[in-house]
Order: C-alpha cells, then structure tokens, then sequence
C-alpha cells in the first residue's frame, strides 16, 4: 500500500449534495482498487490564479488514501472522463494516518547563571 493525496478542483457550480457525490464516487473507486481514504479536507470555493476553462473559482477538495500502485491511474481516469472536474492532481506521499502524531515537547532546562568568584 502507497499513501496518495489528491487535489481536486470542481466546477463553482457545483452545490453541496454534489460535492458529497463527488466524494463518494472518489471514495468507492478507491475502495474498489483495494485502498482506503483516510482523510477528506473541504477547502470550500476558492479563486484561481487564472481562469481554466472560462471559470476563475472553483470548489476545492483534498483527498489523503492508501491504496495499491493502480489505484491512481483509475482515478486520474475517471477524473478526466468527469465533467464536473475542472482539474486534479494526483501526487505520492508518505504513509498516511487518520490522525496526525502528538508533536511531544522537550523540554529546556533553565541554567542558573554563573557567579563571578573574587
């Protein structure tokens, strides 16, 4: 298993019943490869940098899985085949967990200043 992030950009159009089918058929394909979602992020409607096909914003979403090696080349098929999908990216990162680590911290001793001897 290879832990993969996904951005997904959809058309602004697109309300939120929508938003959760989109999730859902993410999540299915995914499921279907053999992999799991471990976290869905909602960035909400955004503006992009330059307009993709006539549209200056669009719906963000970010997907973290785990899931075999084929696993993206199926889901950077059906994002392409989607007409919702404005555009995607598909990268490799580390394994992925439900919930991030405790960052523990360390504590720093206090050093008692040096006294001058006469």
């Amino acid at each position: 298993m290879n832990a993969y992030e996904t951005v997904i950009i959809l058309d602004p159009a697109t309300d939120d019943a929508g938003l959760e089918t989109e999730i859902q058929k993410v999540s299915e394909l995914i499921k279907e490869q053999g992999g799991q979602t471990v976290n869905v992020e909602r960035w909400g409607r955004r503006k992009m940098a330059y307009p993709l096909n006539k549209r200056h914003d669009g719906n963000y979403l970010c997907i973290q899985f785990n899931a075999p090696a084929g696993a993206p080349k199926a889901l950077d098929r059906i994002c392409r085949l989607n007409e919702n999908v404005v555009r995607h990216l598909i990268i490799k990162g580390h394994i992925a967990t439900s919930t991030p680590a405790p960052v523990e911290a360390v504590p720093v001793e206090a050093k008692a200043p040096a006294k001058d001897s006469e």
